[in-house]
């Protein structure tokens, strides 16, 4: 896995390089100065702003928001934010304190929401951002369910997450068939779709994705499934996502003459099967929680009326009443009853029927 994502990120790797090297530097001649002399009567170091993209699980989130802030590039006229990535071979490395904050980016990223900070270090960043942050990480099924659970299966997290369970390796198979030219074909791939810019034309995955969605979401309106809508909210998103890569690689050269993608069947089943892939992932990873989140939700938020005393005097008083029947039901005085009555003739819950005779408009007090 390790391996592959190198190939696969290898244009951001080498394209940070210069721009570690650069904080790199900055850090040794702050070092530099509270040891040597001659380095503090040098002219002020500056810190470099850096769009360093790729970051580990162990990187300070001020940094982190620093470096998106700063990974911008101009397309056709227009500054866009390039994404950060990170990989961790590892998913308990994305747990934990230091990990806190990163968990809300973690849940923004998706919709490339707006986040914002304001502390008072003088190192961290203030003000507003949005969040350009993609992220695979690896692990056991114990680190899935310590990152997702029943506890904290509101937040979201689970429909933001594709998680594909891997094949059990079993016994050790060797592999009969050798692509030698497999990895240069990776790293020749990775280059080429990082160059790639502009606006991608995905009608038809719209619509594919609009048809797919919707035939599956009636299913889960017929049953009443609540659980099930859920799991269903944010499935295209992968649909597009996961397959359109695919897509521009099939007609790459249709792209580069005329940035257009002519889509076809098996462009569209692609799609479908990144889809159905993603559904089904959830279902068998998540489907139980969603259950149970809305079975308690069910159990807590039932509606219990509470009928107070005064709601049960106003019940017992006649359709029409005057202002001594009022006295005797409330057990008060002549003034407390007038103030009451008049209040109720503002709020529409009684009106006049003639002078010093009032009709309930309503049968028992909103």
């Amino acid at each position: 896995m390790e391996k592959f994502y190198k190939k696969i990120a290898d244009p951001m790797i080498q394209a940070d390089q210069c721009l570690i090297d650069a904080v790199n530097r900055y850090k040794d001649g702050r070092t530099e100065r509270t040891t040597s002399t001659k380095a503090q009567k040098g002219d002020a170091l500056k810190r470099p702003v850096v769009g360093i993209r790729v970051h580990p699980a162990r990187t300070a989130t001020g940094e982190f928001i620093r470096h998106m802030n700063a990974a911008v590039e101009t397309i056709q006229g227009q500054p866009l934010h390039l994404h950060m990535f990170s990989f961790d071979a590892e998913l308990d490395n994305v747990k934990g304190g230091d990990w806190k904050d990163r968990e809300i980016m973690e849940l923004k990223a998706f919709h490339n929401e707006e986040d914002g900070q304001m502390y008072a270090n003088q190192e961290s960043i203030t003000g507003m951002f949005n969040v350009f942050w993609n992220f695979i990480y690896t692990g056991t099924p114990y680190a899935l369910h310590r990152k997702v659970n029943q506890r904290n299966f509101g937040t979201g997290m689970s429909t933001r997450l594709a998680v594909i369970p891997l094949p059990d390796k079993g016994m050790a198979n060797r592999h009969q068939q050798v692509y030698p030219n497999a990895n240069e074909t990776l790293r020749t791939w990775a280059y080429r779709l990082d160059r790639v810019e502009g606006e991608l034309p995905i009608e038809p995955l719209n619509d594919e994705t609009f048809d797919w969605q919707s035939s599956h979401l009636e299913i889960a309106e017929f049953n009443g499934d609540k659980a099930d809508r859920t799991l269903l909210k944010r499935i295209p998103y992968y649909g597009i996502g996961i397959s359109l890569p695919f897509i521009l690689m099939r007609h790459w050269e249709e792209w580069q003459e005329s940035k257009t993608l002519t889509m076809d069947d098996t462009d569209k089943r692609l799609c479908r099967l990144a889809m159905e892939i993603q559904y089904r992932c959830q279902k068998f990873f998540f489907g139980e929680m969603a259950f149970n989140y809305f079975a308690d939700q069910n159990k807590e938020f039932v509606v219990r009326k509470r009928t107070t005393r005064y709601e049960e005097y106003f019940r017992k008083l006649p359709d029409e009443f005057r202002t001594q029947q009022f006295m005797d039901c409330f057990g008060c005085s002549q003034s407390s009853a007038s103030k009451a009555i008049t209040r109720f003739r503002e709020d529409g819950v009684v009106e006049d029927v003639k002078y010093g005779l009032y009709r309930k408009v309503v049968p028992e007090l909103p």
